[in-house]
């Protein structure tokens, strides 16, 4: 008898034996049904931009309406946006070696600011996170400083939504050559050796 939940344990399963294997090789990883993580980072990437903005947008209309369920919905929303920017990370680390391989000179610069950026402020994701289940709870539980705690999560999903679009604007100029126009990667991004270390 087939378990519904089959390909998403595999998944979740591949995932954390690759990582065990360590994520700094950046090496591509197997993933089942066919898919990569380059498709999957291309995939996950607008969760932590679109989702998380759902997330704000609800959180506004619940706090103005003073409605406690919607509170619930839009802390929901910002956790599975923010995770989603973990994920994105994760996939971008495991995808890294294979795309750089398929950008041009100038493409690789931006890919190396892409990571540089997404290394530098992936606390944020997990602050984020932490903070939005807190708020969860606390909303569920009923707890007096449930309204403090959600209004923190809200500011710190805003800013890993700003984050987001900063990380997202050097990755878009990886391969999209018509909207780089004459701007180019920042040298400061490029401490280390070419290729990027990680």
């Amino acid at each position: 008898m087939k378990h519904p939940s089959l390909p998403s344990i595999t998944l979740v399963a591949s995932a954390f034996v690759a990582q065990a294997h360590g994520s700094e090789t950046h090496g591509a990883t197997a993933l089942p049904m066919g898919l990569d993580p380059a498709h999957l980072h291309l995939l996950t990437n607008h969760m932590p931009i679109f989702i998380t903005l759902s997330g704000l947008l609800a959180l506004g209309l619940a706090l103005l309406w003073k409605n406690a369920p919607a509170r619930r919905i839009a802390l929901v929303l910002l956790l599975v946006g923010t995770v989603g920017g973990l994920m994105t990370y994760w996939l971008g680390q495991q995808a890294y070696k294979p795309v750089r391989g398929l950008a041009d000179e100038v493409g690789q610069d931006w890919l190396d600011l892409h990571m540089e950026r997404a290394e530098q402020m992936i606390w944020l994701f997990w602050l984020a996170v932490i903070t939005a289940a807190g708020a969860l709870v606390t909303a569920w539980r009923k707890v007096r400083f449930e309204l403090p705690l959600t209004l923190t999560a809200g500011a710190l999903a805003a800013a890993s939504l700003a984050v987001s679009g900063w990380i997202a604007d050097a990755g878009g100029k990886i391969r999209h050559s018509e909207i780089r126009g004459d701007a180019k990667a920042s040298p400061e991004a490029h401490s280390g050796t070419t290729p990027h270390e990680h």
